[in-house]
């Protein structure tokens, strides 16, 4: 994935459960070259627990990204599930930036945009067509992640060709055109090897748009300065796109330890 992007010299952001890092230390050295974010230290929904277990987890995450020696900015939440004492925390713990909230962004007409958002909202809950990304407060900057995202696709409607791929993702792209916006994508690493020809096709597409390429801590960086959203992109770039991946799991014993600490 690190490498695949290095073609577009721009970084993928991944988001990491940092109790895979301490399972799986040699996977460290496979993350240099990416932008990486705190993605909880067990795969938990941040929404369902308490202010004090949310404190727990995420200081565990920053404590792990320490001691093997990486450095994160931003979060993603597990299942993007948050409530608000995770936006204090985060802000508490001088993150820069949340990718947390997703938005829908394929347009009403698309051929699979129903069957999309019915299993989007009903995974996530009732969730808005894009809108352009805005701080929470001065302190935390909110970078939207796009839905429908590898899962829905992939797992939910067995999209799995390359030109089905290519089609939605494409479709996804011209919502960024239309909107001047900010389209972060969410591919986890597993399954990038199914949607690579059509990610190819996509940064092709916005390469030829001219549209600016960045790692969300990047992205971060520029609207902190308050010049970030649409019509304002470095140097005039009509729209900005992001690639992101959730490392959550390396083996199935982790999708088990997942289900006993839940």
């Amino acid at each position: 994935m690190v490498a695949f992007m290095n073609h577009w010299e721009v970084r993928p952001t991944i988001p990491v459960t940092a109790s895979v890092l301490d399972r799986y230390p040699s996977v460290v050295s496979t993350l240099k070259g990416a932008d990486l974010a705190i993605h909880g230290y067990h795969h938990r929904s941040y929404a369902a627990m308490t202010v004090q277990e949310q404190a727990a987890d995420l200081d565990a995450a920053i404590s792990a990204f320490g001691r093997h020696g990486l450095v994160a900015e931003g979060f993603r939440a597990p299942y993007l599930a948050t409530n608000p004492d995770t936006f204090r925390l985060l802000k508490s713990r001088r993150f820069v930036y949340d990718s947390s909230i997703p938005q829908f962004y394929l347009a009403h007409a698309d051929l699979i945009s129903h069957q999309a958002k019915r299993l989007v909202d009903m995974r996530y809950g009732h969730i808005p067509a894009v809108s352009p990304g805005k701080k929470n407060s001065a302190a935390l900057i909110e970078l939207r992640v796009a839905l429908p995202d590898d899962e829905i696709l992939v797992d939910g409607l067995g999209v799995r060709t390359s030109p089905a791929l290519t089609r939605v993702l494409e479709s996804m792209l011209e919502q960024a055109r239309a909107s001047g916006g900010h389209l972060i994508l969410q591919i986890h690493p597993e399954r990038f090897h199914i949607l690579s020809e059509a990610l190819h096709s996509v940064l092709d597409g916005a390469a030829d748009d001219g549209a600016w390429k960045a790692s969300l801590a990047e992205a971060a960086a520029w609207m902190i300065l308050g010049k970030g959203g649409p019509g304002h992109w470095p140097d005039g770039r009509p729209y900005a796109l992001s690639v992101t991946g959730d490392l959550d799991a390396l083996s199935l014993a982790d999708f088990a330890s997942r289900v006993l600490v839940t």
